[in-house]
């Protein structure tokens, strides 16, 4: 079964929307540097239901040891703590 990865992103203030536009960049080019990702989306919220929270991300992996393969690769933990600088984060896991 695959995987999907969401993360949830609440911009910081000091971030401005340039900013978290090229990391989620950083982020879709994930696909070519990691294996196993089947797909990667990322976007703006586009409502006022997502308590604060401004931009996600789905990852689909092809497997649960996929993502951990993903979750441990230094390319996800360095675009991972840049997010962390500039966003409050939350993140959920399930099979699909």
């Amino acid at each position: 079964m695959s995987i999907q990865h969401i993360v949830w992103l609440k911009k910081k203030d000091l971030c401005t929307d340039l900013h978290i536009q090229t990391l989620l960049a950083e982020v879709a080019n994930l696909a070519d540097l990691i294996p196993n990702i089947e797909d990667i989306s990322c976007g703006k919220n586009l409502t006022d239901r997502a308590n604060g929270f401004t931009h996600g991300i789905i990852v689909t992996l092809t497997c649960q040891d996929a993502l951990a393969s993903y979750i441990s690769h230094p390319a996800h933990v360095s675009v991972g703590k840049k997010l962390m600088e500039n966003a409050d984060i939350l993140a959920m896991d399930y099979e699909i």
